[in-house]
Order: C-alpha cells, then structure tokens, then sequence
C-alpha cells in the first residue's frame, strides 16, 4: 500500500510538471525556477523512495532491466533539476519526466515472474551505484548534443522554430554538454575500477559485454574530450561523438540485459 502510495504521489507531481513546464515551453505561462525545482525534487525523491521500497519488498538486491531503467530516469531528473539551478535546462525536462513515468509504471507492473534476488556486498552494491549514476549523466548528455545537433542545423539554414527559442544560446549548450561529459567521464572510471577491484572476472561470461562495451565507450568519449582540448572539436562532431559513446555504453548494460532476461531469460 505504501508503495502505491508512494508510487502514485510520484507519478502526479511528475505530470504537474510535465504540464507545467509544457505550458512554459509554448509560452503559456512564465518560468518560475522554485515552482519547478519544488515539484520536480517532490517528484524525484518519491520515485527514488519508491524504487527502494520496490527493492526492499524484494528482500534483495536487484538491479534487472525494469528496475534499471527506472533508477536511470530517476536520475536523469534529478541531474536536470541541480543543472536547472544555474544552467537554463528546464525545456529539458519535458523530455525526462515523462521518460521517469514510463520506466517507474513499468518497474511496478512488469516485474518478470523469474525475477531474482541476491544479498550483494559492498563493493558490489559501490560499483552497481556508479554505474547507474554514470549511466544517468551520459544520457543527459546524449539529450544535449541531440539538441545541440538540431540547434546548429537549424541555425546554420535560418530556421527560427520554438525550439531554438527555448534552447539556451549555442554557446552555453556546448559548454554544459563538456561539463556533464566530464562528470559522466569521472563516474564512468570509477565505475570500471571498482568492477575490476570487486568482480573476480571481469570478462566472466555474464559480465564481458558490458565490460567490453564501457571501455570501448571510454575511449569515445576520453578521444571527445583529447579532441576538445587540441582540435576545439565543437558543434555536430561533439554532438556525433557522444551520441555515439552514449549508445555504446547503453548496449553494453541495458542491451545485456534484455538479451539475458527476457530472450535468455538469465
């Protein structure tokens, strides 16, 4: 019950705002930052409380493909949230909230019935937490070098849509893309070396596509950010680099996970 509760709450501020920032998007209504930031963090937190709730009626640790991407989107909100406190990011989260209620509905009613759970130890717990974490900023990034690519497109043809009026300048939407790559980068390292420092193999069968796909996304986005620095890459090759880390490093986790749990059923 408390989870429905919880759940329910969660799921009506998120389309609060959603409306809300909707109405301020097609200049309806005026940008009020403390409205947004309130609703949005009442929202993100009970989704969060209700993802561990979820967990906890589990009686273990689990991390499965619903309950992944339900953490995910959670994060991704609250990422958008502590951006838009200095970073005109609050269009964005018309994008996010509705992704974090799909994913939270899907975690609530489509638990597989194969579903398992382990008790998980520390350093396990450590690496699974960067993981997601990392994961949820590269998405953010990936959304940004999207709109940063349309941005640019629409720019350069003289195109004037709702949208190029609602991005912040060109300028500032390449400086926060670098910002979250290298807060993504940071997370993501951290990640590979607790994996190396708690897994005893990392290339274990289960384990190899996600290894393989992290490293290979690592070198995309360390030879973005090598680029940045010497060549000034900016604009639709950034944009280019990062959506193509982004999918990498969601193949690697996400991807192995649908194939193991509802094609292998692993």
């Amino acid at each position: 019950m408390i989870l429905f509760v919880t759940s329910l709450i969660a799921l009506i501020s998120y389309g609060l705002g959603t409306f809300r920032q909707s109405q301020v998007y097609l200049g309806r209504a005026e940008q009020h930052p403390f409205f947004t930031l309130t609703v949005g963090l009442a929202a993100a937190t009970l989704h969060f409380a209700a993802n561990l709730l979820m967990l906890d009626i589990r009686q273990g640790f689990s991390l499965d493909l619903l309950d992944s991407m339900s953490f995910i989107t959670n994060l991704i909100v609250a990422v958008l949230l502590f951006l838009s406190r200095r970073k005109p990011v609050q269009n964005l989260l018309l994008v996010g909230y509705p992704l974090a209620m799909i994913t939270l509905l899907l975690a609530l009613f489509l638990e597989p019935p194969s579903h398992r759970v382990q008790q998980a130890q520390a350093g396990i717990l450590l690496h699974a937490s960067l993981s997601i974490v990392a994961y949820s900023i590269f998405s953010v990034a990936a959304l940004q070098a999207l709109l940063l690519f349309i941005q640019n497109k629409q720019l350069k043809t003289h195109i004037s849509s709702r949208l190029i009026k609602a991005l912040p300048p060109l300028q500032t939407m390449e400086s926060m893309l670098f910002e979250t790559i290298w807060a993504g980068m940071l997370l993501l390292t951290l990640s590979i070396l607790t994996g190396a420092l708690f897994f005893e193999d990392l290339f274990a069968q289960h384990l190899v596509h996600k290894t393989a796909f992290s490293l290979i996304a690592w070198v995309i986005f360390s030879i973005l950010l090598l680029g940045r620095h010497i060549y000034g890459w900016r604009g639709p090759t950034a944009s280019r680099w990062t959506l193509g880390g982004t999918i990498i490093l969601m193949l690697g986790y996400l991807g192995s996970k649908l194939v193991l749990e509802l094609i292998l059923q692993r």
